[in-house]
């Protein structure tokens, strides 16, 4: 498995524009496709600075990707690093895929001096961040769905 940044890949970002919308229209239905297209290219640009994208391909093909954002949730200004769209193709689940890209945003964070990223997620992912440090803040509201805001610490 190789992880990289979506700007050595620039040409995957309609694959994911693709998942990203099928996978989470349900809660922001006002989202086009040509929408979600626009901010994961916004992702395809970077390498050291926020938002970015971390992709992991295995054998060559695209499997499975992780967004660093700046101030995700407009309701919570004040928790500004954030880790988002975390998505592996449903072929490939339960591979570690997921585990793999937290560590490298995490370390990535790290590389850029952010010690601190949050995350917001539906009840059945948060055990995953659970088991990668990740500390329950809060419930919150995103769209019509009930999600968890979490947080992680970087150690020095």
């Amino acid at each position: 498995m190789e992880i990289s940044l979506l700007a050595d890949h620039p040409n995957e970002a309609h694959k994911i524009a693709k998942w990203y919308y099928d996978e989470w229209t349900r809660i922001a239905p006002n989202f086009t496709e040509e929408m979600v297209l626009e901010k994961v290219i916004e992702k395809s640009v970077n390498r050291n600075q926020l938002p970015l994208s971390l992709v992991t391909h295995l054998d060559g093909e695209l499997v499975g990707v992780l967004e660093l954002k700046f101030r995700e949730n407009k309701n919570y200004p004040e928790y500004e690093h954030w880790v988002g769209g975390v998505f592996t193709h449903p072929n490939h689940r339960r591979k570690g895929i997921a585990s793999l890209l937290l560590e490298s945003a995490k370390e990535k964070a790290f590389c850029l001096g952010i010690k601190t990223l949050y995350l917001q997620c539906e009840n059945f992912n948060i055990d995953l961040y659970l088991n990668h440090g990740f500390r329950i803040l809060h419930q919150a509201q995103h769209h019509e769905i009930k999600t968890t805001i979490m947080v992680w610490g970087a150690t020095t």
